[in-house]
């Protein structure tokens, strides 16, 4: 997860070995960039011969988390949230876990997180994704005859990128001048 932006990736394993954590790894920083610096866990997998070169290699800063205190994890409250989600659809469509995460990814980055109050897909994209609750209210919810004019939905797309583009550049400036 993206501490600053909130916004949420995983990648389901069908072990937790050295190797395979790396290949989960590597899935995730394909689609958005080595990070700077992880924080993790002591778990065995994340301080191997083999994860811990990885990291060096990828030019990635292991923070660990206190050994004893895994709420210092902030990616702690992450995997409850997900664990939840997951539950849920598997108590109504089956116990193959695996194939919800794609969709409660979805349902988390979509959704405006309490400690930033932004969508974590519009700070990283710069746009809103489209869900399917925005296609029902562009075509069933929304009248026809109501609909904002061009001009005001193009001023107020234009407000709100300004709005993200402040946000990031804070963001980024409160990482530069971390230690």
């Amino acid at each position: 997860m993206c501490l600053a932006f909130k916004y949420p990736d995983a990648v389901a394993v069908s072990d937790i070995t050295s190797m395979s954590v790396d290949d989960a790894f590597l899935q995730i920083f394909s689609r958005m960039g080595f990070p700077n610096e992880i924080q993790h866990d002591q778990g065995t997998f994340f301080i191997s011969e083999l994860t811990t070169e990885f990291f060096e290699r990828s030019g990635v800063r292991v923070v660990h988390s206190s050994t004893y205190h895994p709420q210092s994890n902030p990616v702690e409250r992450f995997h409850r949230t997900l664990g939840r989600i997951l539950r849920v659809l598997c108590s109504e469509e089956g116990p193959d876990w695996k194939k919800y995460v794609h969709a409660a990814l979805f349902a988390l980055r979509t959704v405006t997180h309490e400690s930033t109050g932004f969508i974590p897909a519009e700070l990283v994209h710069e746009r809103n994704l489209r869900t399917p609750v925005t296609f029902l209210y562009e075509n069933c919810l929304q009248p026809e005859e109501e609909q904002t004019p061009v001009t005001e939905y193009v001023f107020t797309l234009l407000n709100r990128l300004k709005r993200f583009s402040m946000f990031n550049k804070e963001i980024k400036l409160g990482m530069t001048r971390e230690p």
